[in-house]
């Protein structure tokens, strides 16, 4: 079958370009290879400024580079010229072609905020591999929409307090916040104002922006909510980009989903009250984005499950569920909970939780019909003990009744859970694995109400054991090094190289290997101290790096720390005095050159 992407695609430029050719009454001039231009039949073109080219995705695309200033794809060209529909554009393209076994695209989008709906149920489409440029894209969005969030956003923050999130962990999980269509001074669009000056210069700086799946294309007739996003088409505009273009989460809290890596690979969107859909995802018409293998807090929760020898996780539901668990750790900083933002374990997640061997999952999905269809897959799918911390009525949220299991589950090791399955196992004389592991009431209910298929002897379930932490770390410091400058002008630079350098450290390698290299002692990095340091990071690195390769303590004066940063003296001072207090100076060891770069900024060994 032949999809509507496939029909746009290079394989058929011949008859792109030939349907155009009648379709707007022009003649097309070959320019290279793939590459044709004519004069604009929508403005009055002195130049051959329409232009045709393949992009990267091997799509065939115009581009006016005179007055109108737009790209688009074969059916939008229809659509402009013909006043019709998406589908009819397509089914149009497709009978001109001759194909038979045409598909169409539905056009699903998500719903108008306005209008009170439900969530739409998700398609999902097979995953690849994120190209840097839309990586980089979503990166950005990530950290303007967190930057917006705490400088201008009371509102949206309120919303996270009443939810049980304070501004550590907002900052930790770089939670942020989309301006509204309402909003007099950003029309929904504060994402594309900020780069609107770089779009203009090149517009294929817009392009991963778009892949992404981060901008809202208003006049996409076939959307669901067309009218009310029309609406927000600013006529007045004369460049493309806001006038008819948004940004995709206006209105909602953004929560960026990483990956194993600690790369963002897409979005959640939360309206800050209960109006209209509350949670949106990314639509993955025309865009990179896919939501398959999705896994809230896998970036954080896969440094620490082997840091137990039982290799245990915890799923929950949503993401409000995931920080009311993530709170109540035992190890608060080394969490082993992770969101499948939904019900439904997908296959590239239980691959992924395959190839992390873990051997136990301790489920918390409501308990309704969703909830007990995800237990059962979960279950079935995967060759581990599986443990239902339940308990709970039809609807009732999970996050709501942690008050009342805190001294039940305390840290929710397996050694509470299974005394907890002991006793009920006693009294019900029934199999306990996916069944009611844990009560509000003092009396647990004898009634189980969600039966394994096999019987389970928890007796033999090992406790959560912390394992054996090497001494240090080994890391490359030809790695680190071209990464220890300071460029103050770009900020945006700056926070990326320190996301690259905690993403180095978070590596953790436990043996030696070629080249120059440091060390870090495990203290340290297990207890995530960097975190927290901000741009001091690279001047800490840099001291620890010398005073290592030298093997005595540095006597460099600032202007000299200067010029090995690229940055300036009251800047050296400034992140100095940031180390001097911060807490990561609390280390205990008994090396004399690790801990030199801590003597060099207190006068004092630690």
């Amino acid at each position: 079958m032949t999809t509507y992407k496939e029909l746009k695609s290079v394989r058929h430029i011949d008859g792109i370009i030939a349907y155009a050719k009648k379709l707007l009454n022009i003649e097309f001039q070959s320019t290279g290879r793939q590459r044709y231009s004519a004069f604009c039949p929508f403005h009055n073109d002195s130049k051959d400024s329409f232009r045709v080219h393949v992009n990267d995705k091997k799509e065939v695309r115009f581009h006016c580079f005179g007055a109108c200033n737009t790209e688009w794809d074969i059916y939008d060209i229809i659509i402009k010229v013909n006043k019709c529909s998406f589908r009819e554009a397509q089914e149009t393209f497709a009978e001109y072609m001759g194909i038979t076994d045409f598909v169409p695209y539905g056009g699903i989008a998500s719903m108008p905020d306005e209008e009170n709906k439900a969530d739409e149920p998700v398609n999902f489409v097979e995953p690849k591999e994120l190209d840097k440029g839309v990586i980089s894209a979503l990166h950005k969005a990530a950290d303007f929409y967190h930057k917006f969030l705490l400088q201008k956003e009371d509102k949206a923050l309120k919303y996270l307090y009443r939810r049980g999130l304070d501004i550590d962990l907002i900052k930790k999980f770089n939670i942020g916040y989309a301006s509204p269509f309402a909003d007099k001074n950003y029309m929904g669009r504060a994402l594309i104002y900020s780069y609107l000056d770089r779009f203009k210069e090149d517009y294929k700086i817009f392009n991963p922006f778009v892949r992404a799946g981060l901008f809202r294309f208003f006049d996409d007739k076939d959307a669901k909510g067309y009218g009310y996003y029309m609406q927000q088409i600013d006529f007045t505009r004369t460049d493309p980009f806001t006038k008819v273009y948004g940004d995709f989460f206006a209105g909602r809290i953004t929560f960026p989903i990483y990956d194993i890596n600690g790369k963002v690979h897409g979005f959640m969107g939360r309206r800050p009250d209960n109006r209209g859909t509350h949670w949106i995802k990314q639509q993955k018409q025309d865009t990179d984005i896919s939501t398959r293998g999705w896994l809230y807090g896998i970036d954080k929760a896969a440094r620490y499950i082997e840091y137990y020898t039982t290799t245990t996780i915890i799923i929950v539901e949503g993401i409000f569920d995931y920080f009311a668990f993530y709170r109540l750790l035992q190890d608060a900083n080394k969490p082993i909970v992770v969101s499948t933002l939904g019900t439904r374990l997908t296959d590239e997640s239980i691959s992924l939780l395959q190839q992390l061997n873990i051997k136990n999952i301790i489920v918390a999905y409501d308990w309704d019909d969703a909830g007990k269809a995800g237990i059962k897959k979960i279950a079935k799918d995967l060759d581990c003990t599986i443990y239902y911390l339940g308990g709970m009525k039809p609807d009732e949220d999970p996050a709501d009744k942690l008050k009342n299991l805190q001294n039940i589950i305390s840290g929710f090791s397996l050694k509470h859970l299974s005394n907890a399955a002991r006793k009920i196992q006693k009294q019900t004389d029934k199999p306990v694995g996916i069944s009611f592991l844990s009560s509000s009431s003092p009396k647990p209910s004898k009634k189980i109400i969600f039966k394994p298929d096999t019987t389970l002897d928890v007796s033999s379930i090992d406790t959560l054991k912390p394992g054996k932490a090497p001494e240090k770390y080994f890391y490359e410091a030809d790695r680190f090094l071209p990464l220890l400058t300071y460029n103050h002008a770009n900020k945006a630079d700056l926070a990326r190289k320190i996301q690259d350098l905690i993403k180095m450290l978070n590596e953790r390698p436990e043996k030696t290997g070629d080249g120059n290299q440091f060390t870090i002692y495990s203290d340290f990095i297990r207890k995530e101290l960097y975190d927290d340091m901000g741009p001091a990071l690279i001047l800490w690195l840099r001291i620890v790096i010398e005073q290592q390769y030298r093997k005595k303590k540095i006597k460099e004066t600032d202007p000299t720390l200067a010029k090995w940063l690229q940055t300036s003296r009251p800047t050296i001072i400034k992140y100095k005095g940031l180390l001097k207090e911060s807490e990561f100076l609390n280390i205990s060891s008994d090396t004399k050159y690790q801990i030199l770069s801590v003597k060099y900024f207190t006068g004092k060994q630690v």
